[in-house]
């Protein structure tokens, strides 16, 4: 028997994740590398003035790991090269959703220094070019579940094309501690990076990996989750990582 999840909307920003979450998957459907770790749409449709959508769900026997394993960063490479573009930072996607987003918070006070972040990252990729790839948006533990080497990862709402390659690995390393409240310290943040260094290498071996161009890529990943933070909440300043945006100069490689 098929098992399902039934996902319904309660107001118009649900709407909109719901509908961005059968697009992708609908996209994703044909991307052999990808076969067999994504839920399928199965159904979608209005009910009560909101979006549902039906999706299939993982088989039995698969479990959780907060371990980001070699399964893991197999699966993020077949992902980014689903969608993929070489490209300058300054006219990248992720560029360009950093400027418009940062434009929202122009009558706050966090704003000077989300632009100083920003002028931050430009500078440091003015002369890199690289691969902006296809990113899940919420990749972490409780939203994968794995069996054997495969990977099934669920929760496609906030996935996003010319996403930084780093933005998923950093995600999944970092998040399980913000959300436990445990500190994002400057160790723990280069460790991190380490990390998603040796992944980049991995999957994108054509292209080069100085210390300065991932720490400017994971400047970008913090901002970004930094202004998600603060279009959900309204405060900039209340996001696990708004320290570590302040000081950059700390952890940032010259």
């Amino acid at each position: 028997m098929l098992l399902s999840l039934v996902k319904t909307s309660t107001d118009e920003r649900g709407d909109r994740t719901l509908e961005r979450e059968a697009q992708w998957l609908r996209e994703l459907e044909d991307v052999e590398s990808l076969e067999g770790q994504l839920p399928r749409v199965l159904e979608e449709g209005w009910r009560d003035g909101h979006r549902y959508l039906v999706l299939s769900l993982a088989q039995a026997g698969a479990h959780e790991t907060r371990a980001f394993t070699s399964d893991h960063a197999r699966f993020l490479a077949s992902l980014g090269k689903a969608r993929f573009r070489v490209a300058d930072f300054e006219v990248s996607g992720v560029c360009r959703w950093l400027q418009g987003s940062i434009q929202e918070f122009q009558q706050h006070e966090a704003f000077a220094e989300l632009q100083r972040a920003y002028y931050d990252c430009e500078s440091a990729l003015l002369y890199w070019t690289g691969p902006y790839v296809l990113s899940q948006g919420d990749f972490a533990p409780w939203n994968i579940r794995t069996f054997g080497s495969q990977l099934f990862v669920y929760e496609w709402g906030r996935a996003r094309a010319e996403a930084s390659p780093l933005d998923d690995v950093l995600h999944y390393l970092m998040v399980q501690r913000a959300l436990r409240r445990r500190p994002v310290g400057v160790r723990f943040l280069q460790a991190s990076m380490r990390r998603a260094q040796e992944f980049a290498r991995e999957a994108y071996p054509e292209w080069t990996w100085r210390p300065h161009v991932i720490g400017a890529l994971t400047l970008v990943y913090l901002l970004g989750s930094v202004l998600h933070h603060g279009r959900e909440s309204g405060a900039c300043e209340t996001s696990p990582y708004w320290r570590l945006l302040e000081m950059r100069a700390a952890w940032m490689p010259e």
